[in-house]
């Protein structure tokens, strides 16, 4: 899977526009390499019922919840100054 289609299934519709914002600004790049990272890791773990385990996986959750918060909201203020 590219990153235009991994980007594509999770943010529809957005994947062009997530692209120009990635090569515009180096920091959004980095979070949502990051984003792809994290939310590779958390499909891949493995759903073992260990303390360790949860808590790690709860972690990965988080980041991953946290990421998309911020891409959404970038993808957001990108609408609004595209209007």
């Amino acid at each position: 899977m590219t990153d235009d289609e991994f980007f594509d299934a999770q943010f529809p519709g957005t994947a062009h526009r997530l692209r120009v914002l990635r090569a515009q600004d180096t920091e959004f790049d980095q979070i949502c390499a990051d984003y792809h990272e994290v939310f590779s890791d958390l499909a891949l773990a493995p759903q073992s019922t260990g303390q360790t385990q949860t808590r790690y996986l709860a972690d990965l959750a988080d980041s991953v919840s946290d990421l998309r918060n911020v891409i959404e909201k970038r993808l957001q203020a990108s609408d609004c100054t595209n209007e």
